[in-house]
Order: structure tokens, then sequence, then C-alpha cells
């Protein structure tokens, strides 16, 4: 099957295709050949091809039927290949459980990055993630406590993996190119088993990031008091940006008490 790469991206699935062909196979080659692969929004292809020319099993889970239909039509003549027609964010847990990836793959799009990451890092992988963002949505998953960038996200993803950059993209390596930078990061799992569960974890955050400019005492009036705060090394008076991963499983468990 030739692949017909004049297909036009689709702005409000937030599309922009890579072509930037240093970038694909940088992207390509972080992940073990022969290993079993997921890609997010293989689009017309450029990184899918060079996927499958690496790894042992890819699956594909693309929303756009014109893309889905295509890769369908590959993937009878492609043994390794396998297509997942849905919307990555309804369909990525079931998808993961089904297919046991060791790592993801994917160009995001850009306008669900943000609750699409969160799903992502709650899954521990063998292997781990290379996911590309707009720059500004890249930099708050890797900035740390303290920064003005960081939030909800940049806790989340030290669940289960350190975050570094890979690669950092100008607006010409894709079609059509974006307005802004974009960056390519590797999630490299820490191999440390996490002491609270992932969705608490994440329901703690929530709270705790809702009003940025509360302190961590206001944010959750009700629930915790100073005096327990305190109890685990925290001052009341601290905002949220300042409290590193560790501190939020605290609170984590704080408020939901394992048995």
């Amino acid at each position: 099957m030739t692949i017909n790469t004049q297909h036009r991206a689709k702005k409000a699935l937030g599309q922009h295709f890579l072509h930037d062909q240093h970038a694909i196979q940088k992207i390509a080659m972080a992940l073990p050949e022969a290993s079993n692969v997921i890609e997010i929004g293989p689009g017309p292809g450029a990184i899918t091809q060079a996927l499958l020319e690496r790894v042992g099993h890819l699956t594909v889970i693309e929303k756009d039927d014109r893309f889905a239909d295509m890769w369908q039509e590959k993937s009878q003549t492609c043994d390794k290949l396998e297509v997942i027609h849905g919307d990555v964010l309804k369909v990525l847990h079931d998808s993961v459980q089904k297919q046991q990836p060791e790592w993801i793959a994917g160009n995001l799009p850009y306008n669900i990055s943000g609750p699409l990451t969160a799903q992502l890092a709650s899954h521990s992988l063998s292997g781990g993630m290379v996911l590309m963002y707009q720059r500004e949505v890249g930099d708050r998953i890797m900035a740390g406590p303290g920064s003005k960038t960081y939030g909800g996200l940049s806790v989340l993803a030290r669940h289960h993996y350190h975050v570094k950059r890979l690669l950092l993209l100008a607006p010409g390596a894709f079609s059509p190119p974006p307005k802004v930078h974009s960056v390519v990061l590797l999630f490299s799992p820490h191999g440390q088993i996490p002491i609270c569960p992932f969705e608490h974890l994440q329901t703690t955050v929530r709270q705790g990031f809702a009003h940025r400019r509360k302190t961590i005492l206001n944010n959750f009036k009700g629930l915790i008091t100073a005096e327990r705060f305190e109890s685990i090394d925290i001052a009341p008076s601290q905002r949220a940006e300042q409290l590193d991963y560790d501190a939020w499983v605290r609170i984590s468990l704080l408020l939901h008490p394992t048995d």
C-alpha cells in the first residue's frame, strides 16, 4: 500500500504531521528492536513506517476515519500491525490491558495532550514512553518544584517515570506547521514501587493545584488541619508548586489511608 501523504490535517483533532526525517528516525531508534509498542495517532504514518521497520508488534490507535481505514487496509498484509479505531481517551486503558505494550509512542494531538498524559502516566510500562508535545506542555511535565510551570502533570509523570527531553522541534518540522515549538520527551521507568495508588494521587493533586495562589492549607480546608500538615513535614503556609512528588504522596496518604 502506498501511503497518501496528501491527507490534510484536521484542526479539530489537533493534527500536525511530523515530516522531519532526522526526528522520525531518532524517535524510532529510542524504541528497542522487536519490542511491543502502541502508537497514538499515527495519521499518515511518518513515524509509523519507521516503527514498523524496527519493532516486533505495533498497535496503532487512530480516531480519524481516513487514517484508521488506511491502516486497517495495511494490516491485512502486515502481520505485526494491529489497528484500534477509536478515541484514545476512551480506549487507551483497555488497549493497554489487552496489548500489554512495553512502550507507548506518539505525536499526541495538541488539544488533548493534558488529559491524555494524565492517563498515560497511570500506566507502568516496562520500557517507557516516547511522546511529542507542544513545548509549553512538555516544559510543564518536566518542571520541578518551585517553577511557575510546575503543576499536576509534573507530579503525575513522576509516579512511574523519570522524564527527559529527547528532541526540540521547530514548527517547520511539521505539516501544517504549528505556531509553537514542539518537544519529544522520553519517559523512563524509575523502578520504584509507588506507595499510593495513582488515582488517589491524581485526586489529591487536582484539588491541591485548583487555586495556585492559595496556601496548601486553604486548598484542603476542612480536610486536613495545619497540625496534620506539620505532622508530615509540610508547612501549612506552602503553596502547591513548592511541594515535590514525595510531599504529594504524603498528602494523598492522609486523605486516602491504606490498610
